[in-house]
């Protein structure tokens, strides 16, 4: 039995995607887990987390300025949440925003072919 205020456990979702089993490997650690928080007496408390990036994350991700990402932020084309004062996109935000522009891509140079 380990002290709980040493110990994190990180599943992500490539892990519970991986093997969605009930008897898998991060399932034993989360059990583990709560089972020692039991025996010494502890509460766990689970929060979902999602991935998150900055602007100039973003924009280095999709090949863009930060300029142009922001003007997308503020026009709607790309979901962002505030946090604070600073602005941050979610993963699947990236990714559906980085498939908007393979298909803008692939518009612009449809009569090349």
């Amino acid at each position: 039995m380990t002290d709980l205020l040493d110990r994190t456990v990180t599943i992500t979702p490539a892990m519970v995607e991986t093997n969605k089993s009930r008897t898998s490997d991060w399932a034993d650690t989360v059990w583990s887990f709560v089972e020692d928080a039991a025996t010494q007496g502890a509460s766990v408390q689970l929060t979902a987390i999602q991935e998150s990036y900055s602007p100039t994350e973003v924009a280095r991700m999709c090949d863009v300025s930060r300029a142009t990402l922001n003007r997308r932020i503020h026009d709607g084309t790309i979901k962002a949440i505030r946090r604070g004062t600073r602005w941050r996109v979610t993963e699947p935000e990236v990714e559906r925003y980085r498939q908007y522009l393979m298909h803008q891509a692939a518009l612009a140079t449809a009569d090349d072919f």
